[in-house]
């Protein structure tokens, strides 16, 4: 019974991780399917590539890649499905010098409550799980070379609770279990990127080092309520190794590739990160991007993402993509855009919110 209460944690902890990776994060960059790090003209520098910022002309004050959607899934009696509700994703304060070019920011890459219902033969469990994954720090960009350094802030929180009932009848006996575990890491981290721009073309690398556990907490325990034959016979059984995992500690790597011709725009990136929990692993994952900017200010955008691993077969096996339009009013830059990603490898699932936000020049 212990295994079958702990699995559905494990899963929700494990599908949260993976849909941070693919939530939109940036002005432009979120609607081009997390696509930026080697645009012209980045909205999200410091967490795409902070070199970038050397191209950047004026202060800024953005907040932007506010999302709401949800995910579903069902497979074999088993349904998942969260609430990521309404959350700024993006927010960053933007300062140009002389020689550096500063930038302080937040990203949210997740927040929301997600939930599991599963049923199989004589047992059913219902769990719940509220995760938030956030990255703030300050990003240093040098405006006479194409080389930035970041200090980075990575922190996770997860708290879990489930419920589980078993009969056998056979037997007389039923049975009742309750799960709960919290979780909370705060680490730090390093960033270097660069960028190499030529008149049409330019190749971006971002990496960020594994973090440094400043603060650990992970605590759980589980409770087995036992009634049994003969009638009256009723046992407690309790433990503490029901805990949880979700660590933001990864590494990742990221190289970006970009070409420019007049007003459009074709970007892809490769993607390197390591698995959360399992850091001798990595997930890798490209995309693309396009970008349309017209001469009055207005931009079309769009994205399309696909994630590699031995249990994908096919590209439309796991994808996600997104499309925006983005228009500027005098030093106000905002954006609109919706998202869609689908999953059918082990599971079978689907993920769709909108996208929007601005950014102010000053």
């Amino acid at each position: 019974m212990k295994s079958f209460l702990l699995c559905p944690l494990l899963f929700l902890l494990t599908s949260s991780t993976a849909l941070a990776q693919i939530l939109p994060v940036g002005l432009y960059e979120g609607m081009m399917a997390n696509t930026g790090v080697a645009t012209t003209d980045s909205k999200a520098a410091s967490y795409y590539n902070p070199s970038l910022l050397r191209q950047r002309q004026d202060n800024a004050f953005s907040l932007n890649g506010n999302s709401i959607g949800a995910i579903n899934s069902k497979n074999e009696g088993q349904t998942f499905s969260s609430s990521l509700g309404l959350a700024p994703s993006y927010l960053s304060n933007l300062v140009v010098g002389e020689d550096l070019v500063h930038e302080f920011f937040v990203a949210n890459t997740l927040q929301g409550l997600f939930s599991w219902q599963a049923s199989k033969n004589e047992t059913s469990f219902d769990a719940e799980a509220n995760i938030s994954r956030m990255v703030s720090g300050y990003s240093m960009a040098f405006k006479s070379i194409p080389l930035a350094i970041q200090f980075l802030a990575r922190y996770s929180e997860a708290k879990t609770f489930g419920v589980g009932e078993s009969s056998f009848p056979a037997q007389d006996i039923y049975v009742v279990s309750k799960t709960k575990s919290e979780y909370k890491n705060l680490n730090v981290a390093l960033g270097l990127s660069t960028h190499f721009q030529f008149e049409h073309y330019t190749l971006g690398v971002n990496f960020n080092s594994r973090g440094l556990s400043l603060y650990n907490q992970n605590k759980g325990s589980s409770k087995v309520f036992t009634h049994g034959s003969p009638p009256g016979d009723f046992t407690v059984t309790e433990d503490d190794d029901a805990r949880s995992n979700v660590t933001n500690e990864e590494g990742k790597l990221l190289i970006g590739h970009g070409f420019k011709v007049g007003d459009h725009e074709f970007l892809t990136d490769s993607s390197f990160v390591e698995v959360s929990g399992n850091l001798d692993r990595y997930t890798f994952s490209q995309s693309f991007g396009y970008r349309y900017g017209a001469k009055d200010g207005h931009q079309l955008l769009c994205g399309i993402s696909h994630r590699f691993g031995s249990d994908v077969d096919y590209f439309g096996q796991n994808f996600n993509t997104s499309v925006g339009y983005s228009w500027r009013t005098r030093a106000l830059r905002s954006a609109v855009g919706f998202y869609y990603g689908k999953e059918s490898t082990t599971v079978e699932s689907s993920t769709v919110g909108v996208v929007f936000g601005s950014e102010y020049e000053y």
